[in-house]
């Protein structure tokens, strides 16, 4: 029997920055569904466990809203697909959030290197098969029974066109729920995207499912970027789409939530009014939820070309996608690379160098302030663009960081204080992430570079001081001056 699960309505993925809202009105935002990687940080070592705050997991459990669990970072379509290192943080999330239902991307992230598995630098689409119907549908159930969750796959973007002997969207989708025996996490962004860039249309995917295998819907912000339609959770729900979702929603019998995604980076233009208006709009649409009704629909499975297979298309993924000293091989020929799809991997390239370049302007924001007084923007760009042909992407922000770290240190550029700021905001990431206090010497006074940069300019002669200074965040947070040359005053939080 089909799972039916709890009429939760409509709500939103939960964001530090949105933490006020989810709290103030919970008669607005019904539903909190928490990414529990996008709280998570894993430590420096190699073989260092992803994990989350107890603290936070513990305040999130008593928010008013039903929670819901969304995985980020560990998807169910590829031949690696991680089944274990993540699973007892995970489940951990799921059950004191008390969650009825979770769900992941049906997507490839970790891919067979020259040496060793890596990430990809993005969410890669499968190839949509039977293989993959086997190998996703394998992975699904599997996932479900470690997690002890009824588990939904989401609908995913897709910025390639459509091969030859492929299933259709809407067939493949519904080929891998019934197989897997599972929820689907309508994404009507993600078709709406696919639909304007060249792919199926929304509805005709839609008329492909098993209507009472979608338990969730998601909506979201698009923008035109790099010759495409991004599923950006850039702001508003496009009004063309909210018409579209307002036709297919009264059609899906076992509906449990609807949810509106928005990216932490969009955070400061959209602001606070604006989302709880796109909440509102949620609502509109849940009122058009039909009462619950488990009837299944009759299940079509056709029999397709067979075209490479999952571990052939992960190699071109590889081959496209990581630097070339981490590629495996030469790409296979038996799948034609069209110039159509040269452009696609251009854009996912772009989209992976983007996210990449972020996170290190978020954790070593005045590093990079210092590079762009020092050597300009034009060379920043041209630096960030070096580190990223050069390194393999990672899972983690913090991985990232200290990367670019390394990198630096390794092709040093000629910028007063760089070393030291470097080091210093590469020392808080560390922290960080193992939850550990570090003592670290300077030859220049950090506080003094800090007000340089924040006015503009390059640190003087006048921050020269050798300093020593003892960094933590965990349990509290503190800078504490252990040693300093001089007997200037320091403004650091001392204990």
């Amino acid at each position: 029997m089909v799972f039916q699960p709890p009429r939760l309505g409509p709500g939103a993925i939960y964001l530090r920055g949105l933490d006020n809202l989810f709290w103030s009105y919970p008669d607005v935002i019904k539903v909190a569904e928490i990414e529990p990687q996008s709280l998570w940080t894993k430590g420096t070592g190699a073989d260092s466990q992803p994990r989350g705050s107890p603290v936070e997991r513990s305040r999130l459990s008593t928010l008013a809203q039903p929670r819901l669990t969304h995985g980020v970072g560990y998807p169910i379509g590829g031949t690696v697909c991680d089944q274990a290192r993540h699973i007892p943080e995970f489940r951990l999330w799921i059950d004191e959030l008390a969650c009825p239902w979770t769900s992941e991307h049906l997507s490839i992230f970790q891919v067979r290197a020259a040496e060793g598995i890596l990430p990809c630098g993005f969410l890669m689409p499968p190839l949509q098969t039977d293989a993959e119907v086997e190998l996703a549908s394998a992975n699904i159930r599997r996932r479900a029974a470690m997690l002890g969750r009824p588990f939904a796959f989401e609908t995913g973007v897709n910025y390639f066109q459509p091969r030859n002997g492929e299933m259709a969207d809407g067939e493949f989708f519904a080929a891998v729920a019934e197989t897997a025996d599972c929820g689907i996490l309508l994404d009507l962004t993600n078709l709406w995207v696919n639909q304007k860039n060249g792919r199926a249309n929304l509805e005709d995917v839609v008329a492909g499912l098993p209507l009472e295998r979608v338990w969730e819907v998601h909506l979201a912000g698009i923008e035109f970027a790099h010759g495409y339609w991004l599923d950006a959770h850039c702001g508003a729900i496009d009004p063309e789409l909210t018409k579209v979702a307002a036709e297919i929603i009264p059609c899906l019998p076992n509906l449990g939530a609807i949810i509106f995604e928005l990216a932490p980076d969009r955070l400061p233009i959209f602001g606070g009014k604006e989302f709880l208006r796109e909440i509102e709009t949620l609502h509109r649409l849940w009122e058009a939820t039909p009462s619950p009704n488990a009837a299944a629909s009759a299940g079509v499975r056709r029999q397709f070309t067979r075209l490479a297979t999952p571990e052939t298309w992960e190699r071109l993924l590889a081959n496209r996608m990581l630097p070339p000293d981490a590629r495996p091989s030469a790409p296979d020929s038996s799948i034609e690379v069209r110039e159509v799809d040269e452009q696609s991997f251009a854009l996912y390239k772009l989209l992976s160098g983007t996210f990449r370049r972020g996170a290190i302007a978020e954790l070593l924001e005045n590093t990079t302030r210092l590079l762009l007084i020092g050597i300009g923007e034009r060379a920043l760009r041209e630096l960030l663009d070096r580190y990223v042909a050069a390194t393999p992407p990672v899972a983690y922000p913090t991985d990232e960081a200290l990367n670019f770290q390394r990198f630096l240190e390794a092709n040093p550029a000629p910028v007063p204080g760089l070393e030291d700021m470097l080091k210093f905001e590469g020392a808080l990431v560390m922290a960080a992430a193992d939850g550990n206090t570090i003592q670290v010497s300077f030859a220049k006074d950090i506080e003094a570079m800090l007000l340089d940069i924040a006015a503009g300019r390059l640190p003087g002669p006048s921050s020269d001081c050798e300093t020593v200074l003892e960094i933590s965040v965990d349990p509290t947070p503190f800078i504490r001056v252990v040693h300093k040359a001089s007997p200037t005053v320091s403004g650091f939080q001392t204990q």
